[in-house]
């Protein structure tokens, strides 16, 4: 165990008690930050997670900033975290438990106190120490604001403990507004047509957003992709293979990138069984963990009796744009598969529930139906351009069938540059341009 002076300069190291804060030249994610400030407000135990690097630490450290620009005296804020290099051979509970006592002893023994944990999961049975500080009856009260990589690990840890006592923040890679802001492009209107002076360099800056990814980390990369590859392993390896000791490292990877060149596809468990030649059980708990590694997520058929529904097949979609294309996903080839993931992840952003629409008598899909609370508010299609006739004829096809089969009275189809307005059986139909209506919300 540590030295109480060494967890002590450790924690002097990454805490501003006797210091100024660093002001990096970080650009302010709003919508997280006026999330956070509203957990920041509630007992429950904050869990920021996510996928790596795509800065959940950054936020962390907004958040303390601004809490103590807000008047929060800097001593009640505990900052730990535990991917520093120090404490790796050290990972215990008793490390926490000697890190609270540390600050207490040494920076505020009497006050509240905001903990952050970062990186939570490098601790085996953290949700016992959580649950024991949680619901210890004393005088200073903790909150607890917490980051992890891996949603399987903190929802079973935390599901069987902490049910009930916590809240969940999810951090995506930039939505094409923040990447805009990142590159010092300004937006000052929300009208399509008053962007006209704009148009041709927000496009181009669409077409890199979407080639390249919107992961924080690898903006200014000059070789993007060889540094995509190696996050993709990465991740594959700390959060897929060690974490929960699966033998078959290189299947896992081959999965993954079957996936990752195959987005907006459906598959079914069973096919890809056969194709990798291993068994529909380790198929599904790879296709699960590839999930809850924050590397795809996946998208089945709406149908409104459940047990058909979880029998239908799935469609994958990448975290990111920029991993698919690293992967061996041509961009042009496929653009337009590219772009419904993009849509698919600013969906995801946006707290969206998503289905995908497969008439039953008629075959036609719809790429998207959006349900709220008990309702199907929305269907989407997503397409590069509907100047083909036979394309244009699909689309509004599957977007007029899906709108009459859920009392829609309009749709949206989504392309690379259109827009237009039109009704086609009595459904409204708007046709806008995917970068805009990014924009617009």
């Amino acid at each position: 165990m540590l030295e109480k002076s060494l967890i002590f300069e450790i924690l002097r190291d990454q805490n501003y008690w006797f210091k100024d804060f660093t002001h990096e030249e970080y650009i302010e994610r709003e919508h997280y930050m006026g999330k956070m400030k509203e957990l920041l407000h509630s007992k429950s135990i904050t869990i920021v997670t996510g996928p790596r690097r795509t800065g959940k630490t950054v936020l962390l450290k907004q958040t303390i900033n601004e809490m103590v620009e807000d008047g929060v005296d800097r001593e009640q804020v505990l900052y730990l975290n535990l991917e520093d290099y120090r404490l790796y051979s050290h990972h215990s509970l008793e490390l926490l438990s000697a890190v609270l006592e540390t600050y207490k002893e040494n920076i505020n023994p009497k006050k509240n106190i905001y903990f952050f944990i970062d990186e939570i999961q490098n601790i085996e049975g953290f949700e016992h120490f959580l649950r024991t500080e949680y619901d210890r009856d004393a005088k200073e009260k903790i909150k607890f604001i917490i980051t992890g990589s891996n949603s399987k690990l903190l929802s079973k840890e935390l599901g069987t403990l902490l049910t009930g006592r916590t809240s969940t923040l999810t951090v995506y890679p930039f939505s094409f507004r923040e990447y805009l802001l990142y590159h010092n492009v300004k937006i000052n209107t929300s009208s399509y047509f008053t962007l006209e002076s704009q148009k041709n360099e927000i496009k181009q800056m669409f077409n890199k957003y979407v080639a390249f990814g919107s992961i924080p980390e690898f903006l200014d990369e000059t070789k993007p992709y060889d540094r995509l590859n190696e996050y993709i392993e990465n991740i594959i390896f700390k959060d897929i293979v060690v974490r929960f000791k699966i033998r078959n490292a290189r299947l896992v990877k081959e999965l993954a990138i079957f996936l990752a060149t195959n987005t907006a596809k459906t598959y079914s468990i069973s096919k890809l069984a056969k194709t990798f030649e291993c068994s529909v059980n380790t198929i599904q708990e790879y296709v699960f963990d590839l999930e809850q590694a924050y590397l795809f997520f996946y998208l089945r058929q709406y149908l409104y009796s459940y047990k058909e529904h979880i029998k239908t097949k799935s469609k994958a979609y990448c975290i990111d744009t920029g991993l698919a294309c690293a992967t061996g996903f041509h961009f042009s080839r496929n653009h337009g598969r590219l772009l419904e993931n993009a849509v698919f992840i600013e969906l995801k952003r946006r707290n969206s529930d998503i289905y995908y629409h497969k008439g039953a008598r008629t075959g036609v899909e719809c790429d998207f139906l959006i349900k709220e609370g008990m309702h199907l508010t929305n269907a989407i299609q997503v397409t590069e351009s509907l100047a083909n006739p036979k394309t244009q004829k699909r689309e509004i096809n599957g977007l007029v069938d899906a709108a009459q089969q859920y009392g829609l009275e309009d749709g949206l189809i989504l392309t690379d540059n259109e827009y237009d307005d039109m009704v086609q059986d009595g459904i409204c139909i708007h046709v806008r341009p995917i970068w805009f209506w990014m924009l617009s919300v």
